[in-house]
């Protein structure tokens, strides 16, 4: 079994779990606004949440059994699932509060993206 050699990117499948069993937590909140109609505000949404857990898994498992050929893929998927929740949620940012970086959420979320990428670069050989 690879976990602690696949250490980083068992903890980024956990995460992309995380955040899309928040997401279909939150759904269940009553009198949930609205705001904005268009697909950044739509990306929390339960069809989205749930690929997020299955792609999640999916990078879990890869890690778990140390799969070496979709290592390289399951960072890949990471940082591209990172950065779409981070663009999303600066557009939601600017549409709402006129900047980009207004919550912390949006911070996070590139900071999460920025550490994926870069240790898909150093690499874990």
């Amino acid at each position: 079994m690879g976990i602690r050699r696949n250490y980083s990117i068992l903890m980024t499948g956990v995460e992309i779990i995380m955040i899309g069993a928040f997401f279909v937590a939150n759904t269940f909140r009553f009198d949930r606004p609205d705001l904005l109609n268009n697909l950044a505000s739509h990306i929390d949404d339960p069809p989205f949440a749930t690929i997020n857990i299955i792609i999640g898994t999916v990078i879990v498992m890869v890690a778990i059994f140390d799969i070496r050929p979709l290592i390289k893929w399951c960072y890949a998927v990471a940082a591209f699932i990172w950065t779409i929740y981070g663009l999303a949620f600066m557009l939601q940012n600017i549409e709402v509060m006129g900047q980009p970086f207004g919550r912390l959420a949006c911070w996070l979320m590139f900071a999460i993206a920025g550490r994926v990428i870069l240790e898909s670069w150093a690499g874990d050989d």
